[in-house]
């Protein structure tokens, strides 16, 4: 049976029909932005109905991606948008594969009835299409995401305040309600001022970083203390505040730019903080507290679960839950495993230290404690290999007279190296060669003592910046008192703090 050219032609006409209804019918049922581009970054009639939703507006006609990207998009995406078309052309004229899209989210500002642009977010996919007469053209997909991703988030804020509500009960049961109650206080003084520091404007330079080097000491004070807790999402927050705050101190000029990345850190150390002292509250009702026969201790009215007056099976308690000896303890602990180093505490005579002294001694034995776990003790293998014990020991000895206290710390780790000493601070610009080598080994080692001395091979790991034994030192000469260094390369480093003791007449 022969087919007449008529019929031919028919045919073709009626499948041509099929393909153009098949395509309305997908045009305009999809809520996908769909459309077609060809070489030049230029988009091809017909386009989606979802397309015209997305962007609200019809006129698609002689209209670029960028074009139509342009109006709803900040300038730095549409920066992006245009070096991946730019990449798309050049691919097309060398027949080469196009370049990966880089579109996945996207954040575009729609106008409304109202006049206030609302937010959105698109994800772009590029596939190669075959057109005629087009050497190179794309089938876009443009598809809102913005459901996705608040899911995702709101997922995610789930995850994080579940967490945070776990590490403060751990906390509460582990350190005492008292001890945390206190935390909260001091950090809610903390936050205070680091805002009122941070947000007050400063136009000149060197004054600003004074006020970074003063708070940045209180971050990571915050930050040792969450860590102590266990407060991971807070620690977190801390520390990403201190490193902003590390990398404006080492700039030779302050924009305004500059200080933008400062105000969204703050924002997020505020918010965790709020997070706790929110879920804090919510944790300890008054009625659990009566029914468990335990007092509520109470801070700035927060109520909080008071120590368990039992000890847990297995667990011998050899200080009361909130203790400063806990305390350390606790962070020692907490230390040793974020180094991956086995580390025993051993204090005596923690109970001597006055009322006056005691914030003193508390935060100058966090910073040892740290510092010691960090630089001078050594891993299991290398301890091994200088006939030491697998785990490191940290001493703590408090002693009282009549005219002083005195705190001895000691570890039995590797010791200063007067040289390397030396040759770090060389490194760092504190004092030039010549001045280096004429210091004598005793004065070469207590270098450590300046402000943004370091040893770590990454200066933005964790504890890092080089406040630490600088803040050590301070705080011994604004309580009056006096500090020693002496170190055994190899074996041991040993701090004596001396603080005065006026006895009280009766």
């Amino acid at each position: 049976m022969f087919i007449t050219v008529k019929r031919h032609e028919r045919e073709k006409r009626a499948l041509a029909g099929i393909r153009t209804r098949l395509m309305d019918a997908i045009l305009n049922s999809t809520d996908q932005g769909l459309f077609l581009l060809d070489g030049k970054g230029k988009i091809i009639p017909p386009v989606s109905r979802g397309l015209a939703t997305l962007f609200r507006r019809t006129d698609f006609d002689n209209l670029t991606l960028e074009k139509l990207l342009a109006p709803v998009v900040s300038a730095k995406t549409l920066t992006v948008v245009r070096s991946h078309l730019a990449g798309l052309a050049a691919a097309a004229a060398i027949e080469a594969p196009p370049a990966p899209p880089v579109f996945e989210h996207i954040e575009v500002r729609l106008p409304n009835d109202a006049g206030v642009p609302t937010a959105a977010r698109y994800a772009f996919d590029f596939e190669t299409a075959d057109l005629a007469n087009e050497p190179r053209a794309w089938l876009v997909r443009v598809t809102d995401i913005t459901r996705r991703l608040q899911t995702v988030r709101e997922v995610e804020d789930l995850r994080n305040t579940l967490q945070t509500q776990g590490d403060i009960l751990r906390g509460i049961l582990h350190m005492g309600g008292p001890r945390f109650g206190a935390f909260l206080t001091q950090t809610d003084a903390a936050m205070q001022s680091i805002t009122a520091v941070l947000k007050k404007s400063t136009r000149a330079d060197e004054a600003f970083r004074g006020k970074a080097e003063e708070t940045l000491e209180t971050v990571d004070r915050m930050r040792r203390e969450a860590a102590v807790f266990k407060l991971t999402a807070l620690e977190n927050a801390a520390r990403g505040l201190a490193d902003a705050l590390h990398d404006l101190r080492k700039r030779d000029g302050l924009s305004a730019a500059d200080l933008l990345p400062l105000a969204v850190k703050l924002d997020d150390l505020s918010r965790q903080f709020a997070l706790v002292r929110s879920l804090t509250a919510a944790a300890t009702p008054a009625r659990e507290l009566e029914d468990a026969h335990q007092s509520p201790v109470t801070d700035g009215g927060t109520q909080i679960m008071a120590a368990p007056s039992f000890a847990r099976p297995g667990i011998e308690r050899t200080s009361p839950a909130g203790s400063l000896q806990n305390t350390l303890q606790a962070l020692t602990e907490h230390i040793a495993e974020e180094n991956d180093k086995p580390v025993r505490l051993e204090s005596i005579g923690l109970d001597l230290v006055p009322l006056r002294h005691q914030a003193t001694v508390k935060n100058v034995a966090i910073q040892l404690i740290r510092n010691a776990v960090m630089h001078g003790i050594e891993t299991p293998d290398l301890r091994a290999a200088a006939g030491k014990t697998p785990h490191g020991t940290l001493r703590l000895e408090v002693t009282a007279t009549e005219e002083a206290i005195e705190i001895l710390f000691e570890d039995d780790g590797c010791g200063l190296d007067p040289e390397r000493v030396r040759s770090t601070a060389v490194m760092l610009g504190m004092l030039s060669s010549e001045d280096a080598a004429r210091l004598q080994d005793r004065e070469a080692i207590k270098l450590i003592f300046k402000s943004r001395f370091t040893t770590l091979a990454s200066p933005s790991s964790a504890g890092s910046h080089g406040s630490g034994m600088s803040m050590v030192r301070r705080q011994v000469y604004d309580a009056g008192g006096k500090i020693a260094l002496a170190s055994l390369p190899g074996r041991e480093t040993r701090f004596k703090i001396t603080l005065p003791d006026t006895p009280v007449t009766v």
